[in-house]
């Protein structure tokens, strides 16, 4: 039976319709796929918003020691390999916003993460005014593992 090891609840600032986990011991790619909105790769992960509007997405990152059971209550699962220099990711908006919230989801080496969202079409389907900050429409639960 998996154990959860850490888990952060935290929000990020979705600018230009993304946000990235970072390890910064080494170099960062995220291989791109347009048929998935979730991209890995060495060092980092990138998630694609449902939105290109600036608003704020709550998410939760959580680590396991194995593969954890399926998330009640969570749609549209994407899965992806991601290879980690330290372990150690900071959960990164595209622009210089507050300080980053971190998270170690274990050693170094390759991990499978596993990302579920709620609310895309209710933030799709929002028509806030300009000056309203939209916040936690969208929302994320990020699972990590050792492969």
């Amino acid at each position: 039976m998996p154990d959860l090891i850490e888990q952060l609840e935290t929000e990020v600032l979705v600018d230009h319709g993304t946000f990235d986990l970072i390890d910064d011991s080494g170099d960062q790619h995220a291989a791109p796929d347009p048929a998935s909105w979730l991209h890995a790769g060495r060092n980092m992960i990138t998630v694609v918003s449902a939105s290109t509007r600036h608003h704020v997405a709550a998410v939760t990152v959580e680590a396991w020691s194995a593969e954890p059971p399926p998330a009640d209550g969570w749609g549209d699962p994407e899965e992806a390999k991601v290879l980690l220099d330290s372990g150690w990711l900071e959960i990164n908006p595209l622009v210089d916003a507050e300080d980053a919230d971190d998270i170690t989801v274990g050693e170094a080496g390759a991990y499978r993460v596993r990302a579920y969202v709620t609310g895309r079409a209710e933030l799709l389907a929002s028509t806030p005014p300009p000056d309203v900050e939209l916040r936690g429409v969208e929302r994320y639960l990020l699972q990590f593992w050792p492969e």
